[in-house]
Formats: structure tokens, sequence, C-alpha cells
């Protein structure tokens, strides 16, 4: 059901830049002002000049000038064949080494339910930047990470099979020591056989729902033909390299009084005092997941420490149905994914914040891996800590197939698909 396409892409060119880790960097909306600045330091031609450009009224022309100005330089050159750009990230974790696989490639763009469905909520105020930023530069610099369910495996042998021996055109080594590679695959058979395998599937994203949903906006506002399509990285779910690592929560800013809100908590969930915040987070994450398939039943574990007590707690819910009058209109799935039962129970019901009030970001903040939610808690003015588990895979695909979203930010896949591995620029016609 996906029509993919390749494209001749703009890469950084080798007789410019002999490190890429210099120059490549990670999408924008991880990106803090202060590695802004780092990664500005590393070398004039870094990729966040033009993902990131500086805060101005003209930030978003000055990106499609200075992307002008690196194009007649030969920054940056465009292959002369139709290209699939093959993608390998090699990392290590709990001392196991992982590679995950992918190709980048164009796809034409749909509105969200026909041939990409979306499993998070998009947020109006999130898309204006990203859609400035590719209607002044008529460029795809971000990629967007989409996934489909291949579990033979097929795409992923005929991938393996075509790189071979064959020396990556980017080989470089980023911060956290994740290897990153890029191929330009030309051969018209592998493009062929990538093309055809691809139609038999309905993909969902995993990554980048605002930079898909900024595309296909720009489609209309812009009204040319390369427009209509899109830079995507597409990875199989079934590929070993594939993690989905737990967004946690922490709040701010509430005014709570302990003894009500663990009396609270102590109507929907078991209720365990753990005084160490790394042997809670521990507890969570060491949690064996028991799931029965045919219901879609699991079992429930969720980690808060308290800031106002200096005290954990590991909470495992007493009634897995617990959401069914809350959210009565929703599917069965919904109600059984954890980052719902602590948004409805805990975050709304208990401590009442809101769901405008998560949307901007008020009383709540977003934290990816467990030892920088415990650096948040310490170092700032955080009153809770919340750590859950991610939601497994199957989850993602049943809770897009059904027509459902989470919560923002209710999955981190790792790692991130970098930005500046090569950009697609739209033809006018």
């Amino acid at each position: 059901m996906v029509e993919i396409f390749p494209f001749r892409g703009l890469t950084y060119n080798k007789e410019k830049i002999k490190n890429f880790s210099t120059v490549i960097t990670p999408p924008n909306d991880v990106i803090s002002e202060k590695k802004k600045e780092e990664f500005k330091a590393k070398s004039p031609y870094n990729f966040v000049n033009l993902i990131l450009p500086n805060k101005s009224k003209d930030k978003y022309q000055n990106a499609a000038k200075l992307f002008k100005k690196w194009k007649e330089e030969n920054v940056f050159v465009k292959d002369n064949e139709e290209t699939i750009y093959v993608y390998t990230q090699d990392y290590s974790t709990n001392g196991k080494k992982f590679r995950r696989l992918g190709f980048l490639s164009l796809i034409k763009l749909e509105d969200w339910g026909k041939d990409v469905l979306p499993h998070e909520k998009v947020f109006e105020e999130d898309l204006k930047d990203r859609i400035a930023l590719i209607t002044a530069t008529k460029a795809d610099f971000g990629v967007p990470f989409i996934l489909y369910d291949d579990r033979e495996k097929i795409i992923d042998a005929i991938i393996e099979k075509e790189i071979d021996g064959k020396e990556p055109y980017i080989d470089f080594l980023d911060e956290e020591g994740i290897e990153h590679r890029l191929w330009k695959i030309s051969n018209k058979e592998f493009i062929d056989k990538i093309r055809n395998e691809m139609e038999k599937y309905q993909c969902i994203m995993a990554d980048g729902h605002h930079r898909y949903t900024s595309e296909v906006r720009v489609k209309d506002i812009l009204n040319i033909e390369g427009a209509k399509y899109g830079l995507m990285c597409f990875v199989n779910s079934f590929n070993e390299g594939i993690m989905i690592v737990p967004t946690n929560r922490v709040v701010f800013g509430l005014n709570v009084d302990m003894d009500a809100f663990l009396g609270r908590l102590r109507e929907y969930f078991e209720v365990e005092e753990v005084e160490d915040i790394h042997k809670l987070a521990e507890m969570v994450s060491g949690t064996k997941i028991m799931i029965d398939k045919t219901i879609n039943l699991k079992n429930h574990v969720f980690g808060v420490y308290s800031k106002l007590n200096k005290m954990g707690y590991f909470l495992k819910l007493k009634d897995n149905n617990v959401l069914d009058n809350i959210l009565s209109n929703d599917t069965d799935i919904y109600k059984k994914l954890d980052i719902n039962i602590l948004h409805k129970i805990i975050i709304e019901k208990i401590l009442g914040i809101t769901e405008e009030q998560q949307r901007n970001r008020e009383h709540i903040g977003f934290v990816t891996w467990n030892e920088e939610t415990i650096k948040r808690l310490e170092n700032e003015d955080v009153q809770f800590a919340f750590f859950l588990n991610p939601p497994l895979m199957r989850e993602v695909f049943l809770i897009a197939r059904a027509g459902e979203t989470t919560p923002q930010k209710s999955t981190h896949f790792y790692p991130k698909v970098f930005s500046g591995l090569v950009v697609y620029k739209m033809e006018e016609s």
C-alpha cells in the first residue's frame, strides 16, 4: 500500500567535509540551546544552522539563503542517479550490541490514515516552526521514522545482500558512540525489489509525527510537483536493532498534600515504599511484562518518587479494567496502555493536571531515560518523578490500527534518526 520512490538526494561533499561527525546532528526536537551552540562550534557547515536557524524575524529565509549558498559552494552535492539510501546504526546497551537497519527514500504524501498511520497526538502549535522552515527552503531537512511489519525480514535480506562488501559513503561515530553509516544504492533491480515489497505494507509512524504532518501541509501551501513527496526513513518493526525506551514524567508547581496524595494512590494501586530512587527505577524497568495477547491484558507497574518527603513508591495497578468507565468510548487496547493509565488516573484525576495544561507543558515535563529523570529531580524544582515502562511494539501497531492516538511523548525510539545524512530538495515541476 505504501508507494516509495528513489531520488537524487543532496549529501555533504566528501571533498569539503572530512569528518561527518562535525556536521551531522540529531533531529531538531532533541537539541537544546546549549547543544545547538556546541554543534555550531564543531564546523561552520554544521547542519544545526539549517534545522535550528538563529532566532530573528527572517530566520527561515536566512536558512534558505544559507542552504542555497552551501549548494553553490558545493558543500552539498546532488547525486547523479535516482537513489535509495541504506542507513545502519550500530550501538551497545547493557553489554549487548545491536544494529538497526533501514533505508531512506521518498514517499508520496497522503493525509493520515491511508498509507501511514499515527500513534501519537499532533499539536498545532508545534507544527508552525517546521512548516515555515520547509516552505522557505523547499527542502526536507528532517527525516520522519516509519515502521513496517515484515515478519519474514524479506526487505532486510535484500538490503543486507546489496550492501555486503561495499564501502559506505558516510561512516562516523556520534557523541554517544553510535556508528552511523549510509550507502547510496542506485541499482535499479534493487530499487524495484524494495518498491515492490513495500507496496504490501501500511506503515506506522514511529518518530516524526509533526515533521510528517508539516510536509503534508506544505504540499498544499507550495503547490509544486516536488512538494507531493516527503523524505522518510523506513525500518522493519521486526529488526532486532529497534528499541523503545521510556519517556518518564516529572511534575512541578503543584500544591500537594502528601498524605492525601498517597491515600488516592492506594484507591487504585498496591503501594510499596522504596527509599532509594535508583532501586525504584530498576524495579519498574526490571518488572517482567506478563501479557495475554488474546485479551490485551498485561500487568501495569509504575514508580513515583516524591521530593516532598524524599520517598519513592512502587505502584502496581489493582484493577486492569480501571479505565473502562473513564474512557467508555475508547478501544480495549487504548485503555490497557500504561501511559493512559498514568495520565488518566494519576496525572489528571489525582493531581488535577488537565489535558490542556499538559499540551502547554504546564506542571509537567517529559524526560527520556531513567538517569536523566533522576538528574532532573535532583537539580531542578521538581516535586515528583514518574517512572514507567515503554509501550510494547505490538501495542504501538494495535493502537495505530485501532485509529487511536496516545498522549504526547508516549514513545521514544532509540537511536534517533539523524538529520543531515541526505536532503531532499523539491523540484518546481
